[in-house]
């Protein structure tokens, strides 16, 4: 076998195209493995952990397109790389088959759509403002899919956006549910009368696929961006979200959804709420101790698991007696789960390594380790000092966010391409610390079509060569997906249930579970206190 490197200078393709290319590559007669990625310090990492990496990508820079191909022996090399080159460089294909017409400006686009009023646009950050402001001025909404949108330009838009009317969903907004129709990373939920406006995209998947279990519906769901409710934008589209959801008939209660902002910004999206909001609301600021819930109108979790349980209250006995049955248990069953997962492991195993491909899902399971068993570290830490100084290499008990930027610049969304974390499952299984591996599987129309298929190999290499060494580590994961879904709740749970996983209704209910594995003792009244406060 040979290993061929090709280098196009400054190409930019998506991290969807990404995928895709990579995928119809490796299907090509005589490629045994590729890789179709930028150039990244990071994908260019990855490509050595494949053993892909030829010399022609050592000096390959943010903007350049690597195409890497380990050709199989027999077969022509130049000839194989022909093939590769003809697929990666051809015209863009939908998934229908048909070749997609090529646009080549933002009036001529407008104009071919005749009257659509909402785009998507997936660009460099840096490269987003004047095309995003350009369909602004022609009348149409926005759903900005690009992260690293400068924070002026951001404020620019929403602002622009805010006096015409309109919306502007993102910058990283990686998920919205509008008329049914998923936008970025959705499933396939119920239609209901509950509206939800996130500043977090696997939020609303967490939240949505929830309702639907319980028998909650989704109106819409409006993703507005992390950056939305910093102190410089001031959640101005949050409060334009929920003005539109408040007027929407068909919605019958709010929930907001976000990552915790700074107290300034909550007051005020919080004022707007009780003056311009007359329905029930839900109001999730992640980890935030709020006021306690009085029955009334407006009601707070700390978790999104504690937000839905909120919902289910808010509409009647029944939507929460579904609660009870379908996603929550108790704190004695999870304690009983808990022990016996410990007693399934040597005594050298101590630690959690929580591998996530959704960024509020990791940020969520943070804030629950902080409350039961103390912070740990993450690239995405809650306080300074847990900074993981080399995301690629975990300490003590960590969270990995594998979707922030630092892995994804370039290359597709673990969501998407399950190379990395398969490649870190492996890692993290042969540290003989390692107590429990953490995984969110996240299902939906963006998603990988078989996700749990994509790392089950990595958790039966990572549970085999630990055979003999002792028990464990354990592998614990949250399948966050419907039946409805493309890739199927019950299929993708399945596979992952047949390697061994431990499979849990709710990432809150995870993340609770393995602190009480490797926080201490699970009878201790003052967790069970915790855990009332957090999931109750």
């Amino acid at each position: 076998m040979s290993v061929i490197n090709v280098v196009k200078r400054n190409l930019f393709r998506d991290s969807i195209q990404l995928m895709r290319l990579t995928e119809d590559v490796k299907k090509l007669d005589g490629v045994d493995d590729a890789v179709v990625s930028m150039g990244t310090d990071t994908n260019r990492r990855l490509l050595k952990d494949l053993g892909l990496l030829g010399t022609e990508s050592r000096g390959a820079g943010d903007g350049d397109l690597i195409m890497a191909v380990r050709v199989r022996g027999g077969f022509d090399a130049d000839d194989v790389m022909k093939r590769v080159e003809q697929l990666v460089m051809a015209p863009p294909v939908s998934s229908g088959g048909t070749r997609t017409r090529v646009l080549h400006s933002v009036k001529s686009a407008v104009e071919a759509t005749n009257g659509a009023n909402l785009a998507i646009v997936s660009l460099p950050g840096k490269q987003a403002f004047e095309p995003t402001m350009e369909l602004l001025q022609s009348g149409v909404n926005v759903h900005l899919f690009s992260d690293h949108v400068p924070l002026d330009q951001e404020l620019k838009l929403k602002q622009y956006a805010n006096s015409k009317g309109l919306l502007v969903m993102g910058p990283g907004a990686g998920t919205s549910i509008i008329n049914g129709v998923g936008l970025g990373f959705a499933n396939s939920v119920r239609r209901g009368d509950v509206g939800i406006v996130a500043s977090a995209g696997t939020g609303i998947q967490e939240v949505s696929i929830m309702l639907d279990r319980i028998g909650l519906g989704v109106s819409a769901a409006l993703g507005v961006g992390g950056t939305d409710v910093s102190e410089q934008v001031g959640g101005l589209m949050m409060k334009d979200c929920l003005g539109l959801l408040e007027k929407h008939e068909k919605t019958r209660m709010l929930m907001i959804i976000a990552k915790t902002p700074k107290p300034k910004i909550i007051g005020e999206v919080m004022a707007y709420v009780e003056k311009e909001t007359t329905k029930p609301v839900v109001a999730c600021f992640l980890g935030l101790d709020s006021p306690k819930s009085d029955g009334g109108r407006i009601r707070y979790a700390k978790t999104l698991h504690s937000a839905v349980h909120a919902a289910a209250r808010a509409s009647g006995r029944e939507t929460e007696g579904n609660f009870d049955t379908s996603i929550s248990t108790t704190f004695e069953q999870l304690s009983k789960v808990a022990r016996a997962l410990r007693a399934g492991l040597v005594e050298e195993r101590k630690y959690v390594r929580g591998l996530y491909s959704g960024g509020t899902l990791a940020h969520e399971t943070l804030l629950i380790f902080r409350e039961l068993m103390g912070e740990a570290y993450s690239n995405t830490p809650l306080s300074a000092r847990f900074d993981l100084a080399d995301p690629n290499v975990s300490r003590g008990n960590s969270v990995v966010d594998l979707g922030d930027e630092f892995f994804t610049a370039g290359r597709a969304h673990p969501m998407i391409d399950p190379t990395l974390r398969r490649l870190r499952i492996v890692q993290e299984a042969k540290d003989p610390s390692v107590a429990l591996i953490l995984l969110d599987i996240v299902l939906g129309y963006g998603s990988s079509p078989d996700p749990s298929g994509g790392l089950t190999s990595a958790i039966g290499e990572g549970l085999r060569q630990t055979k003999g060494k002792g028990k464990g580590p354990a592998v614990m994961a949250h399948v966050c997906g419907t039946e409805a879904d493309p890739q199927s709740l019950r299929a993708q749970s399945k596979k992952l249930s047949d390697v061994g996983t431990r499979l849990f209704e709710s990432n809150a209910l995870l993340s609770a579970a393995a602190a009480l594995v490797v926080g201490g003792d699970p009878a201790s009244s003052r967790l069970k206190e915790k855990w009332s406060d957090l999931l109750g």
